[in-house]
């Protein structure tokens, strides 16, 4: 990796297993053993878009960065003849996902449904730069489910009660019934592993390699089903519907939650 602070290439590497990433994960670690950055670094015998999502991932940083939302400062980013690489500053705090005590859950939950919120509303003055819209969703869809994509992410899961292509026309149906809908900032994939909370209630995102103006909805249902996920016992079904009267049921369409649900089973990684 080409790094834009040579110092950086002196830390000692540590890999990082936590997370679903298909890319390989390195922690870079001072000589008192605090991360310092973070390497995300994708071979290139992997499949070609996963290079492309590194790329678009930095691109985002950028932007979100310009706009002013707590993400990683980007501090290289390139490819060579084997490998695509993204190294970004470490950023202070833990992981909404982390073991809180029972005693903090609860303002856990709530900087979570106001840090949506804030994001939400954050005003971006610019051209569609990413697209995350229904429409545009529906059109990756399609893709995938020509390809084959869907049915065979779903049979890795065990869903087989119906094909991909059966399920595109109900959904199709569904997003034509209720619209477009409304445009924000979204994170793109916000779930506990990609929000950090600091001291003082600092919150920062991670992971915003699909962040893009969207219908906000898509992030709540993400929240909502990390939450309530058993891969996130220390929260549950409670602390769901905690999330969405704090982020403000006046502003959520139980549809909208419904149809996200939808659209983001259709974008299960396959084998």
């Amino acid at each position: 990796m080409e790094l834009l602070d040579p110092a950086l290439s002196s830390l000692r590497q540590e890999p990082v297993t936590l997370g679903l990433s298909h890319a390989r994960v390195l922690r870079l670690l001072d000589s008192d053993s605090t991360a310092v950055a973070f390497a995300k670094i994708v071979d290139h015998s992997a499949p070609p878009h996963l290079a492309d999502d590194l790329e678009g991932e930095a691109a985002r940083l950028k932007w979100l960065s310009a706009l002013g939302i707590p993400v990683a400062k980007v501090l290289a980013a390139g490819t060579d003849i084997t490998q695509s690489w993204l190294v970004t500053q470490a950023l202070p705090g833990r992981p909404a996902s982390d073991p809180w005590p029972t005693s903090e859950r609860a303002a856990v939950v709530d900087l979570l449904a106001a840090a949506a919120r804030k994001l939400h509303d954050q005003p971006t003055n610019d051209v569609l730069t990413f697209d995350g819209s229904i429409p545009f969703l529906l059109s990756e869809i399609r893709e995938r489910v020509s390809a084959g994509i869907v049915d065979r992410a779903w049979a890795a899961a065990g869903k087989s009660d119906t094909t991909a292509a059966s399920a595109l026309a109900e959904l199709e149906c569904l997003a034509a019934a209720i619209g477009k809908g409304s445009q924000s900032l979204c994170h793109g994939d916000f779930c506990l592993p990609n929000v950090l909370i600091a001291p003082a209630g600092i919150v920062s995102f991670v992971d915003v390699g699909r962040a893009s103006l969207a219908d906000p909805h898509s992030d709540l249902a993400d929240m909502i089903r990390s939450l309530r996920s058993p891969m996130n016992p220390q929260f549950g079904p409670a602390y769901a519907e905690q999330f969405l009267d704090s982020y403000g049921r006046d502003r959520i369409d139980p549809e909208r939650l419904r149809l996200h649900d939808l659209l983001e089973s259709f974008f299960w990684r396959a084998p």
